[in-house]
């Protein structure tokens, strides 16, 4: 499969560069600024507890999926040249120009999600798959609405990873792993396509049958880790450590629990236990990626994560009076940045 990774950020940069190295065909989609950087410098990947390396990889930038078009011909850019000759303007087609892409992996920030799907679309033809990375589950009907629901399957992964100042990309924590699979939970042939394309790439992948399910576990454990680390302002630790900070976890974790039960998505009980010993667990180191965005001064996700499943809840006659308050301080933090 064709594969096009929309941005070469974190989450993005780290998969796709697994895949090129595995000799996977992959092309980013990135700005003209970022493209110059990975043609001088190669896709820099500094995994977790291992050595560095660098990747070459091809870089389309939108202008140049604009003027490939749906019916690229000659004279188009180069989509899926390398870098160096896809920043020439003298740079033609091969195959690539007219041929689209197979598998879209879309692994921008939500709050970005517009603008990316703007850049995506001349690349989708009628039997290109997109699979998101993305947080939350909003972006799912944005997807459909966009480009038709048999476009979109369910994706998620679980990494911990951060861009450097440099560009390259660190990876800060164990584990990398990405799921995908029909919304229906069917095995079909396609998924078989896009599972042979992503396996053996030295990250772990799941063919899921229950891949709404498992957008909403991780939902719920980005949800309430979020709201309670951005709420309180420390990691888990230091939370449980004082007075009543485990039973800040339990009760917003409650009120997720609740959410995704009144939708049709009620946790397993192994799945409360396990979201409920992360986030209660004494000593603990973990914050998630939102408190440090919001510690480092970024933009965090509030209205994919936490508001919306707060929002969901309200609707649904849910008590959500955790989680809207943290939204509430997630706003004022939005606020203070002028986003």
């Amino acid at each position: 499969m064709r594969i096009l990774v929309v941005g070469a950020g974190g989450v993005g940069g780290f998969f796709g560069a697994k895949l090129a190295a595995a000799g996977r065909d992959v092309t980013y989609l990135v700005r003209p600024a970022r493209a110059a950087t990975l043609a001088a410098d190669g896709l820099r990947i500094r995994p977790f507890r291992a050595d560095e390396f660098v990747v070459d990889v091809k870089t389309v930038t939108a202008e140049q999926l604009a003027a490939a078009g749906p019916a690229a011909g000659s004279g188009a850019a180069s989509i899926g040249a390398p870098a160096e000759e896809a920043s020439g303007a003298s740079a033609t087609t091969a195959a690539g120009a007219g041929a689209g892409f197979d598998l879209v992996l879309l692994s921008v920030k939500a709050y970005t999600l517009d603008q990316a799907l703007d850049d995506l679309a001349p690349a989708i033809r009628p039997n290109t798959l997109i699979l998101p990375l993305l947080n939350g589950i909003r972006h799912i009907d944005v997807l459909r609405e966009r480009f038709g629901a048999e476009h979109v399957i369910g994706g998620l992964c679980r990494i911990s990873v951060q861009l450097d100042d440099d560009g390259a990309i660190r990876q800060v924590g164990p584990g990398a792993a990405m799921a995908y699979g029909e919304f229906d939970g069917s095995l079909s042939e396609r998924m078989h396509e896009v599972d042979a394309s992503l396996a053996g790439a030295d990250f772990s992948t799941t063919l899921s049958t229950r891949v709404e399910h498992d957008l909403w576990e991780k939902w719920m454990m980005l949800a309430s880790g979020g709201a309670l680390t951005t709420l309180l302002r420390a990691p888990i630790g230091e939370i449980v450590a004082v007075p009543g900070g485990a039973h800040a976890a339990e009760s917003i974790l409650g009120e997720a629990f609740a959410v995704a039960t009144a939708a049709g998505f009620a946790p397993s009980e192994g799945a409360r236990e396990r979201l409920t010993g992360i986030l209660t667990e004494p000593g603990s180191l973990f914050a998630t990626s939102m408190y440090r965005d919001l510690t480092q001064g970024r933009a965090v996700e509030a209205e994919q994560i936490v508001g919306d499943l707060a929002r969901r809840g309200r609707a649904s006659g849910v008590d959500v009076t955790w989680l809207e308050l943290a939204y509430t301080g997630l706003c004022v933090y939005q606020n203070s940045l002028g986003a």
